[in-house]
């Protein structure tokens, strides 16, 4: 600990960029953070390492800092017997992915905050999640687990470090790839994962059945593309029934806008409340998407608010935009978001209160209320009066007037690089299927301030804040930029952006490729004991599934066989997996027609700025499997070659494996090409 006299003592971690770190810099804890420092302590004093691993806004991870990590006793137990250590995951999700993984080995489960016991050779032996300061819930008591540990070290130490050796090794594997020979890629694995995805489906309030509620927009983007590819209705639907019950419950925040994490209930109703921005910007695309296909105009009035709410709040004065709004706001977990009956009542009469889903004893408790719309959201114009948007409007304006008196809750106000990717790629598509030129200025804003501040001398940055981190970028922060890159040229034409995206994808064969082919999590780095694979989606696409998908687009419109070739074996690496459990990797699955040629390429040759021609084709045509190309590029010269502007109209050649269709000035000419085509 330091500090000078007279002032708050403070840890190691005050000088981290990290504000999750920082939080804890003036716990009692002698917290250290991960690196050789903590490492050589634990070696030289013969002591095991506590590993600690959150983020800001994590509620629980609040909860474990207020009432052990700023307990006296229980310090005290941590500095003697323990080198403890923080790790913000977002900051460096590869160590969580390789501790995680430990835990759910040992227990059955995961989640954060992540506590783990490790050796001073960085292999785990004992861990799980949260532990109150005194035995509750059947869970034993943090004090209870410190001191069982420590006797265990002390006297069992042989046992603990063989128990640890066997665990690592189990780790090891899990987080390894292995060459699986000739594997003979097909659509089975497509076929299998929208079978499951039928069986879980909640028909009456949409998702996966059972609780806690994720919306999981990457299993409802794979939806749409299946029934894109096979024509089955009922993954239109599972999609629709989805998209409406998440937007009338409490998920989403009709006062504020934007969504929260997930709900704790079935129905959607009681949200877990911190929003993050790889939820919102998945969440755009998909309803955008979702716009496309049906022309809902609940879907367009999804996307137009929650890009307003995520420019309003989350977005930073450079352009780039920061990670998360915490749960928590004074202390109390949602509070900034509940209201009470005499609030809602008194604002919107009771009628509409019920209609909301508001009770004088609190939906929530406490005499608390989540505000949600009714299963026909027709009623409440009834009730007020006036036409569905309007009364949105309408409850939004009285509500709010509560809300700005409350205390809002702390903005995570790191720039992560792949996280704005995932932006990236909902704005862009956004912006060009809802004619919103705004949109495309705020996304191409972003991307300038993420390369301008995070990409130079050939390496990328994890994060930004207040100045680039020292933390390298790790595989997903170069796959799911240049994902959203590559979106975004898609859909403006700046040929820029597509050369950054070649850039990344060369980088990503440079630093992340693995001899069993596939992709490692980090570049070569020297402290974590070993270099995992994680394939796994998790809220958002993993860096894997993310590195195949960019690969194969590249592919079809360069024609680079290095990217055919590494997406391929990428896929074929983990193709067993991949059918034992398809939901697990449904980003890597929806890629899989990319690889097969069941997508093609289209040029859109124009003499004019392509931009309104693009919004034309995002409303109006849906082919997610189709790489389109606005602008010539001398990269993509074989692409172009005798492609033009007919008669000084805007032309589309259509293309399959490098072959192209005969060039229509016809939206609906080239609909029914693409259609037939494809089909």
């Amino acid at each position: 600990m330091s500090g000078d006299s007279g002032r708050r003592r403070v840890n190691r971690l005050a000088g981290s960029k990290s504000p999750y770190l920082q939080l804890h810099a003036e716990d009692p804890v002698d917290w250290y953070p991960w690196g050789e420092e903590a490492f050589r302590k634990a070696r030289e004093e013969d002591k095991p390492i506590f590993l600690s691993i959150g983020y800001l806004s994590c509620h629980w991870c609040h909860v474990m800092q207020r009432e052990s990590f700023k307990n006296p006793i229980i310090s005290d137990i941590l500095n003697k017997y323990f080198v403890p250590v923080k790790v913000d995951r977002e900051e460096r999700p590869d160590i969580d992915a390789i501790y995680m993984r430990a835990v759910i080995l040992m227990t059955g489960q995961g989640g954060w905050p992540l506590t783990v016991f490790i050796t001073p050779d960085l292999k785990p032996f004992f861990g799980g999640t949260y532990f109150p300061p005194e035995p509750r819930h059947n869970l034993p008591s943090l004090k209870d687990v410190l001191l069982a540990v420590r006797e265990a070290w002390e006297k069992r130490r042989s046992e603990v470090l063989n128990s640890g050796s066997s665990l690592f090794e189990l780790v090891s594997r899990s987080l390894s790839i292995r060459a699986e020979g000739e594997t003979d890629m097909n659509m089975d694995a497509i076929d299998v994962a929208y079978d499951q995805l039928v069986l879980l489906f909640d028909e009456e309030f949409g998702g996966i059945r059972g609780t806690p509620k994720f919306p999981m927009p990457t299993s409802q983007l794979f939806l749409l593309r299946y029934w894109k590819l096979k024509g089955v209705s009922m993954a239109l639907r599972m999609v629709e029934k989805t998209l409406d019950s998440i937007f009338l419950g409490g998920v989403y925040d009709h006062v504020g806008g934007g969504f929260h994490r997930y709900a704790v209930d079935r129905a959607w109703t009681i949200p877990h409340f911190e929003k993050m921005l790889y939820d919102n910007g998945m969440l755009i695309r998909l309803y955008a998407e979702a716009w496309a296909v049906t022309k809902k105009p609940l879907y367009l009035y999804v996307v137009r608010d929650t890009s307003r709410w995520l420019i309003s709040e989350l977005r930073s004065p450079g352009g780039g935009f920061y990670s998360a709004l915490d749960a928590e706001s004074g202390g109390v977990e949602g509070g900034y978001y509940l209201y009470s009956w005499d609030e809602v009542a008194g604002s919107l009469g009771e009628e509409v209160a019920r209609m909301l889903g508001c009770t004088p004893v609190g939906n929530f408790g406490k005499g608390l209320n989540v505000v949600r719309l009714p299963s026909i959201p027709e009623k409440l114009s009834e009730a007020l009066g006036m036409d569905l948007f309007k009364a949105l409007d309408y409850i939004r304006q009285r509500l709010g007037e509560h809300r700005r008196v409350k205390q809002k809750p702390a903005v995570d106000d790191k720039v992560i690089t792949s996280w704005n990717g995932i932006l990236l790629s909902g704005l862009s598509y956004a912006a060009a299927a809802t004619a919103d030129q705004t949109l495309s200025n705020v996304a191409i804003g972003a991307a300038d301030f993420i390369l301008k501040e995070l990409y130079f001398d050939g390496e990328l940055r994890r994060y930004w804040r207040d100045g680039p981190a020292e933390a390298r970028g790790l595989l997903e922060d170069y796959a799911l930029l240049g994902c959203g890159l590559l979106d975004l040229y898609q859909w403006t034409g700046d040929t820029k952006y597509l050369d950054v995206s070649l850039s990344l994808a060369d980088d990503i064969l440079e630093k992340f490729s693995s001899q069993s082919g596939g992709f490692y999590d980090t570049p070569p780095v020297p402290d974590i004991p070993i270099r995992p694979v994680s394939i796994e989606d998790h809220a958002y696409p993993s860096g894997y599934a993310a590195a195949v998908q960019l690969l194969a687009q590249l592919y079809l419109l360069t024609g680079d066989e290095r990217f055919f070739q590494s997406a391929r074996d990428a896929v074929k690496a983990t193709w067993q997996r991949l059918q034992d459990d398809p939901l697990s990797h449904i980003s890597t699955i929806s890629a899989i027609p990319l690889i097969l040629n069941s997508g093609g390429q289209l040029v859109v040759a124009t003499t004019d700025n392509p931009w309104q021609h693009l919004c034309q084709l995002a409303s109006k045509i849906f082919e997610p499997y189709v790489v389109i190309s606005p602008s010539r590029s001398e990269t993509l010269r074989s692409l172009w070659e005798g492609k033009e502007a007919v008669g000084g109209s805007v032309t589309y050649y259509f293309c399959r494996g490098f072959k192209c269709l005969r060039p229509t000035t016809s939206l609906e000419e080239l609909e029914n090409n693409v259609r037939q085509a494809l089909s």
